[in-house]
């Protein structure tokens, strides 16, 4: 049957109908695929948050010191030589394949609304089972500082690794009374922890835990090192063995040194 001006109608040609079927079912397929993706994306948001997006965002940096190396970091030679030696230093940091002994964290908290968060904890969270440390250890020179304010502990080699609040150093500054959790903050009122995670016989690898409550809701968020966890040596006198650099007269790196700095 033809229309009033002698052309077929839609369902009569056939090359159309079947052009306009595939075109539909490709659509349906890809329409699917992108609808999977972002349900892939939304669930990866939803396990990194816990069954709540946490209503604060996150900000740490890693102070750790030394850094440490199962074995004698010849790799790096290239990357520091002809380096001023503060540069050399932070590539050795960068590039450390865990912390000897203890990894001291400075994390950052700030609400995301100005409703109150409550942050109520803080552990350590083991990644995998913990391991005996190596028979030697290759780590840069030793170093320290005053503790700040909101200063917590972690024991690794203990069975329940949860945040305990330190005295901070009485010569950083007037020493406030210990506090120890739960905090509040939001938009306009931040914290900054100083978590130390600490542990003397141990090889572990952990992710900080963080709990909250805001609004009768409760979650945890897991703060990872780049999207790896955290690792923390036990260094022992006998087994770790310094690593330095050597220095030109120009004050530039020369290559790596096995005696201490």
């Amino acid at each position: 049957m033809e229309s009033g001006n002698g052309k077929k109608r839609f369902w009569k040609r056939p090359l159309t109908w079947v052009v306009t079927v595939l075109l539909g079912a490709l659509a349906a397929v890809l329409g699917g695929a992108l609808q999977d993706l972002f349900k892939t994306a939304g669930s990866k948001v939803v396990n990194e948050f816990g069954k709540e997006r946490a209503p604060f965002t996150v900000a740490f940096q890693d102070d750790s010191c030394p850094a440490v190396w199962t074995h004698f970091p010849d790799e790096l030679q290239k990357a520091v030589i002809g380096k001023p030696e503060n540069e050399g230093r932070t590539i050795l940091v960068k590039n450390r394949e865990a912390d000897g002994g203890v990894t001291d964290l400075t994390v950052t908290l700030q609400g995301r609304t100005q409703s109150a968060v409550v942050i109520t904890g803080a552990r350590a969270v083991m990644s995998g089972p913990s391991q005996s440390p190596p028979a030697s250890v290759f780590g840069t020179g030793g170093c320290g500082a005053a503790v700040p304010t909101r200063s917590f502990a972690i024991d690794l080699d203990s069975k329940s690794p949860t945040a305990t609040a330190l005295n901070p150093d009485e010569f950083s500054g007037p020493s406030p009374a210990i506090v120890n959790f739960p905090y509040k903050i939001s938009a306009t009122d931040p914290e900054v922890f100083h978590f130390s995670v600490r542990t003397a016989g141990c090889d572990c690898t952990w992710y900080l835990e963080i709990e909250w409550n805001s609004n009768g809701k409760v979650g945890a968020y897991q703060l990872d090192n780049g999207g790896k966890p955290f690792r923390t040596l036990a260094l022992k006198s006998d087994t770790w063995q310094p690593v330095g650099l050597y220095v030109g007269k120009d004050g530039r790196v020369t290559g790596l040194s096995r005696t201490s700095y």
